[in-house]
């Protein structure tokens, strides 16, 4: 099913092209917290409008929430959703909305949804939560063809102090392994409602295979980034960030950002071409690990 929707939304932009057309516009929704702020709020608009897509993010945020968290509040009609938009390439901060006034804000190509990091390696602790908002994200969407997917997040660094590393015996790769589990899972289970995957957790750790992943001067947040994160488990401002949002471009519309231009300020063109190395190479192999050299 992944395969099938890249190859469609490819088809269309190539369609589009060849027309003269406008770039074509792919809406894309995700109901998460910090960790979908990471991958999707910098970076990936710039991607996209660079391989000719014109992406209209949107975020349902609130720090530290989970599935069921979620459905609680859309359950109880609760106004207490951040709700993070990137139009145009402009970011804003909409302010609290309930998630139905989210979700009927734009006609959404695409709906992802996330565990929350401490949790997304338990399995027992998507249901029912993952199930009861896909039943009320469908009968909201004001599009039938709407694509609903899963954000497969990443492992803590090593040294993480974060409490819910405690889950995982304070192991990354524990934590991976368990992750990458639960969401082979998760999919599986909802093989009839999830159509996609987005392989970030992969991504994140193929780049620890690599030299985007080693200290380096203070102030650096290229380097000082506890193994690509900028406090042991959200991802830094500059590669962490970059890495995910390639992940998600090509994961989206089926374009590899292998060899686009754009990438963060102070990011060498041969650092930029390691970080899409790892999201082609998560794309390729979302559920183990590709060692990316150098």
């Amino acid at each position: 099913m992944k395969t099938r929707l890249s190859f469609l939304i490819v088809l269309c932009l190539f369609v589009g092209r060849m027309a003269g057309q406008e770039p074509q516009t792919l809406r894309v929704l995700a109901i998460g917290n910090s960790f979908s702020a990471d991958a999707v709020e910098q970076y990936l608009y710039e991607l996209g409008r660079e391989a000719g897509v014109n992406l209209v993010i949107g975020n349902a945020y609130r720090g530290g929430w989970s599935l069921a968290a979620h459905w609680h509040d859309a359950s109880t009609r609760s106004a207490s959703t951040e709700y993070h938009k990137v139009v145009d390439g402009t970011r804003s901060n909409l302010g609290k909305r309930t998630l139905r006034d989210i979700i009927t804000d734009e006609p959404w190509d695409v709906i992802t949804f996330q565990q929350v990091s401490q949790e997304a390696g338990l399995p027992d602790s998507y249901e029912p939560g993952l199930s009861s908002l896909i039943g009320y994200v469908k009968a909201l969407a004001l599009v039938d063809s709407v694509r609903l997917g899963f954000h497969q997040t990443w492992a803590y660094a090593q040294d993480s102090d974060h409490g819910g590393f405690k889950n995982y015996d304070r192991s990354q790769f524990l934590m991976y392994s368990y992750i990458t589990a639960a969401v082979e899972q998760t999919m599986r289970y909802h093989h009839d409602d999830l159509s996609f995957y987005i392989p970030s957790g992969t991504a994140i750790q193929n780049a620890r295979t690599s030299s985007l992943s080693a200290p380096a001067a203070s102030g650096d947040d290229l380097g000082v980034n506890r193994e690509l994160t900028r406090d042991g488990f959200h991802l830094n401002y500059t590669i962490g960030r970059y890495i995910a949002a390639c992940t998600w471009l090509e994961a989206l519309t089926g374009i590899s950002a292998v060899g686009l231009k754009t990438r963060p300020k102070g990011v060498t063109p041969e650092q930029a071409a390691l970080a899409q190395q790892a999201a082609h190479a998560a794309i390729q192999v979302p559920m183990a690990v590709t060692p990316i050299v150098p």
